[in-house]
């Protein structure tokens, strides 16, 4: 799941020039994107009399970007502030479209960007942005009758 998803944000347009990014992982050098892994929770389950139902799971992702804005340079701020909330929009645009890469074998699925913004910026001339990725599955549960699976 990780993989599809970090390529498929590597072919973003948009980048000034494509990062190379890491899973797990931000080194120190500007222009440095990682995907971190948030977990995943249960979003909501509709369940029918036979035991059955629809599920929907939610799994969360940050992405990590850390990028030169020089302290004193107002430019850069809001260059790094435009990219990201650019990549945000292509995001959504992307699901709008279903768009998004094959992240499960089965069911729907839909990808969503939210909470673009910056986290934290240092008298270094860097600065970390982070945009939340959510990636909503839903998947039928299949229900039982007299203790035997029920086939669709």
């Amino acid at each position: 799941m990780l993989e599809q998803l970090r390529e498929w944000l590597e072919g973003w347009p948009g980048w000034d020039s494509t990062p190379q990014i890491t899973i797990d992982g931000l080194d120190l050098a500007g222009g440095a994107v990682s995907l971190r892994p948030g977990g995943a929770s249960e979003s909501s389950f509709q369940g029918n009399i036979l035991g059955g139902g629809r599920l929907s799971t939610s799994y969360r992702f940050w992405l990590e970007l850390q990028l030169e804005k020089p302290v004193g340079d107002p430019g850069a701020g809001l260059h790094n502030a435009a990219l990201v909330l650019a990549l945000q929009d292509w995001v959504n645009t992307q699901n709008a479209r279903g768009r998004v890469p094959l992240l499960f074998e089965s069911g729907r699925q839909s990808l969503r960007a939210l909470g673009a913004g910056l986290q934290q910026a240092g008298p270094d001339g860097l600065a970390r942005y982070r945009l939340e990725l959510v990636a909503e599955h839903i998947t039928e549960l299949k229900g039982e009758t007299d203790g035997e699976e029920q086939e669709d």
